[in-house]
């Protein structure tokens, strides 16, 4: 998700699961909350990479500007770049030059980074940690940074992912060589911050906000500096947060959770419940259904938390995550 001005744009593809992808446009937008789509496909032929992009207006579901691009098939950074400066360029036409830098200079350390965060999420998705896999992230973090040492994201995500893993020490070094390499980078920021908290250190709180501060539309932090604001006690500060998280991230089922959890436990019921309806509305599963199952648990409604446990269970039942929470509310 992006945001330019005011306008929220979103990349079709990345944003939504494969099951939504018949949806029109304007069902999109709506969905999301977003003024834009971007969509575009890819063809190889041979050794040129062949993609075409259109921007569809969120409200009408017309393409308001189509681009091709041809390019080598080393060429994919530079591509991805001057597509976010040509959609820049439509949507803002008097703005100044518009500098994007990637995340890394080297084609081949991308491919890594880029297959590194699709299984991060995979791990982070569930709450019982595929340790396999998570190991696979990290190595794949490892060889990223081999190719291009000079990568903050790269050595900031290594350490997000053994912080993860719960390898305090094997994380220091990342984070301060990525801190050394891009101190203002709002990414950065947020994993030092996560470091620090994951070691009790209070300075978590004040590298939160820096991250906030460099970038107010990483939802990844908002939601952390909310969580570290509420483990602290400033109340009426937090909620605001973790919605601007879930504004920024609509499709995210975690983030429904955490404002749902804050909610039920400061006795918001009927705030509660229009979660638990959104949820309904946008998500299938049985990661949501115990969602479901957690927030109806907090408004005190156990017998309907038992019913979705059950759901959660009979849809997924070697999931000990499921099975644990109905003993629980047994």
């Amino acid at each position: 998700l992006g945001r330019v001005a005011g306008l929220r744009i979103a990349a079709r593809s990345s944003s939504l699961a494969a099951r939504d992808l018949a949806m029109d446009a304007q069902s999109i937008a709506e969905r999301l909350g977003v003024a834009k789509l971007l969509e575009g496909s890819l063809r190889r032929q041979g050794n040129v990479l062949r993609v075409s992009v259109q921007l569809v207006d969120g409200s009408s579901g017309l393409a308001e500007w189509t681009d091709g691009f041809e390019r080598g098939p080393n060429e994919l950074l530079s591509l991805q770049q001057d597509i976010v400066r040509r959609v820049v360029q439509h949507m803002l036409p008097d703005a100044e030059q518009v500098t994007v830098e990637p995340a890394t200079h080297s084609a081949s350390a991308n491919e890594l980074m880029l297959l590194a965060r699709y299984h991060e999420q995979q791990v982070r998705a569930r709450e019982q940690v595929d340790t396999e896999l998570l190991l696979k992230v990290i190595e794949l973090y490892r060889s990223a940074i081999e190719l291009d040492p000079e990568s903050a994201l790269a050595h900031s995500r290594l350490a997000g992912a053994l912080l993860y893993l719960g390898d305090l020490e094997a994380a220091e070094a990342p984070i301060y060589r990525a801190l050394s390499l891009d101190p203002e980078s709002s990414e950065v920021q947020h994993t030092r911050g996560l470091y620090f908290f994951a070691r009790g250190d209070p300075e978590a709180l004040s590298a939160f906000r820096r991250a906030v501060e460099l970038n107010p539309n990483n939802a990844d932090a908002l939601e952390s500096y909310a969580y570290a604001l509420w483990m602290q006690r400033y109340q009426d500060q937090v909620a605001p947060l973790f919605r601007r998280a879930l504004e920024l991230d609509p499709l995210s089922l975690p983030r429904y959770g955490a404002l749902g959890e804050l909610l039920g436990k400061e006795g918001k019921s009927a705030e509660v419940y229009e979660l638990i309806d959104r949820i309904e509305e946008l998500f299938g599963g049985p990661e949501a259904c115990r969602v479901v199952s957690r927030l109806y648990e907090l408004t005190g409604d156990v017998d309907r938390a038992i019913a979705w446990a059950i759901r959660a269970r009979d849809l997924e039942p070697d999931n000990r995550d499921h099975v644990w929470w109905l003993a629980q509310l047994h």
